[in-house]
């Protein structure tokens, strides 16, 4: 659904800006996904752990303002709730 540029802005996102309260700052070594789903207003929700300490983390990545993307996102959650 992302194209070549969301893609970039996600992957340094997930590398770059994620928060962990346990270090206290950015996930320096990036971080192990467990979970990822789209939320009720179509943005990216990600969760997993901190590569450096281990501990939890969620990051959420907006594309709502993206129409395209939205529309893409809808289209998907349509498509498996038939």
């Amino acid at each position: 659904m992302l194209n070549d540029e969301q893609k970039f802005g996600f992957i340094y996102l997930l590398n770059q800006g994620v928060f962990c309260s346990t270090c206290g700052g950015t996930c320096e070594k990036g971080i192990v996904i467990k979970e990822t789903y789209l939320n009720s207003l179509n943005n990216i929700m990600i969760k997993g752990n901190c590569k450096d300490c281990n501990g939890k983390v969620a990051r959420i990545v907006e594309f709502r303002e993206d129409k395209d993307f939205f529309n893409k996102a809808n289209d998907f959650i349509e498509s498996i709730d038939k």
